[in-house]
């Protein structure tokens, strides 16, 4: 994306909006803005949230990486097998050398990789890893790494940014971050080595903002910016719809996390799970989204999606027969019966985002609780909530996914011992048919439990100039700067 031809363009788009802005305002509109937190961003520290995760995608390289269209292409590795049993990945590393000319073998990226993965103990993340039995360097430019039982979409996992490593030069889709002197984050060409094919070459700055939502959205919306990424549930709310944005928001069909997490409690209303169901049953999906205008989203009862391949979940929706008003009439003698015994309404709290969007879910939340004789209010602390939003994207389909985000040891929510064992055991299963069989144990005990409130999949959207190319929505929501960057052919 070269700016000398696109911001011209960006007039053509916006039409009299941009005339008024650009009128007021000389500097020329940035490239893309990140929904975020910059300190955060900018910080070799804390967690990889998705502003940081797009900086340190474009800025690093994995084994492998993803594409505009979250498909995995080479990274450090310029090509890879997979053995028949889908037990081992094979890669053939190109020929790399570091800052000082020396080379980078197999056993340099062994090494960088076991450490990234170290580093990941105590998280979710960590226990996807736990899938890994060993990485091995076998000659210069081989690794292979060998999984203790088979896991599709294994590769979406190594191309994350937690295992990006920085290998020096050589890379011509790895960009340099630059802050130029203004502290404002901007990409520049990859730095090759004289001589080599630079698909860049022509390719000017990447000028970035890292703006909160509400911010990020209106700076877009104002003509200053190509693109928007990493929208969630609290920047939908400020998008302007139709006239002359028409077209521009695109929505990621995302799977993952998008509900509430239910805090484990040794007493209290909370502390049966039968009183945590009659939550989740006294929800109205369909009303809890509506405002927020999103076409196509699907809500869901179930913690797992349908289709997995290691889940034996069925596929119908939770209390499928039963009407929304027989639901809340079920839960709300649950909550009498409850408060009849201790004298007192059930009285909860719960932490979601500070904007608009968390606005809209807490109005309809405490509408739907309030019908059963819960009383709900909102707080700042997560620490303390009982209740507080999940909002996660899927890395790869499986049911162990998803329950690696409710064990015992990673969530404060409500969990079960039992199924963490079983997906535990699961992994290192040999045989298909025992591991199935442990996983939708493992599954049933989890839904049992009812500490996480699904609401359907997560929100992520895009905003999207007609002019720009190298975008393209998909099912991980990943959406690389790099491709960003190149000029058009």
């Amino acid at each position: 994306m070269s700016r000398h031809l696109l911001r011209p363009l960006y007039c053509l788009t916006l039409l009299l909006p941009c005339l008024s802005a650009c009128s007021q305002d000389n500097a020329a509109p940035v490239d893309v803005v990140l929904v975020g937190d910059r300190a955060a961003a900018l910080s070799e520290d804390g967690d990889m949230d998705p502003a940081r995760a797009a900086l340190t995608s474009a800025t690093q390289e994995g084994l492998v990486d993803f594409d505009a269209e979250g498909r995995i292409t080479p990274g450090l590795a310029e090509s890879w097998i997979v053995t028949d049993d889908g037990l081992s990945y094979i890669f053939r590393l190109r020929t790399m050398r570091d800052g000082e000319d020396e080379p980078i073998t197999a056993d340099d990226i062994r090494s960088l990789l076991s450490a990234a993965i170290d580093r990941q103990q105590d998280t979710a993340l960590g226990l996807d890893f736990q899938a890994i039995e060993a990485i091995y360097a076998r000659t210069s430019r081989v690794i292979e790494i060998r999984l203790k039982s088979p896991m599709p979409e294994f590769l979406n996992l190594l191309a994350g940014p937690e295992l990006a490593v920085q290998t020096g030069r050589g890379n011509p889709q790895i960009m340099v971050l630059d802050t130029d002197g203004t502290g404002e984050p901007r990409l520049l060409p990859p730095a090759l080595p004289e001589g080599a094919d630079n698909p860049f070459s022509d390719a000017e700055p990447l000028e970035m903002r890292i703006l909160p939502s509400k911010e990020a959205v209106n700076f877009f919306q104002s003509g200053k910016a190509a693109v928007l990424l990493n929208g969630n549930v609290d920047g939908l709310p400020f998008v302007r719809m139709g006239g002359l944005l028409r077209g521009s928001i695109r929505l990621d069909p995302v799977s993952g996390l998008f509900g509430l997490a239910v805090a484990r409690r040794e007493e209290g209303f909370l502390s049966d799970p039968a009183n945590r169901e009659a939550l989740s049953m006294a929800i109205d999906r369909d009303a809890l989204i509506e405002p927020f205008n999103i076409g196509g989203w699907v809500p869901t009862t179930r913690i797992f999606p349908a289709g997995l391949p290691d889940s034996a979940g069925p596929p119908q929706e939770r209390w499928q027969a039963i009407t929304m008003e027989d639901r809340q009439a079920i839960a709300r003698r649950r909550v009498q019966s409850w408060t009849g015994a201790n004298d007192a309404a059930p009285q909860l709290t719960v932490a979601l985002p500070p904007g608009r969007g968390g606005d809209l879910l807490f109005n309809r939340l405490r509408r739907d609780l309030a019908a059963i004789g819960v009383g709900l209010r909102r707080t700042v602390d997560r620490d303390e909530a009982d209740l507080w939003l999940v909002d996660e994207v899927a890395r790869y389909r499986m049911a162990r996914w998803y329950l690696n985000r409710m064990n015992c040891g990673i969530s404060q929510a409500a969990c079960s011992p039992e199924a963490d064992a079983l997906v535990q055991e699961a992994v290192g299963e040999a045989d298909d048919m025992r591991r199935a069989a442990l996983m939708a144990e493992a599954e049933a005990l989890i839904a049992a439990e009812n500490g996480f409130i699904p609401f359907g999949a997560p929100i992520r959207f895009s905003l999207v100039r007609g002019s720009v190319d190298g975008f393209a929505v998909n099912p991980l929501g990943v959406h690389p700067l790099s491709p960003l960057a190149l000029p058009p052919t």
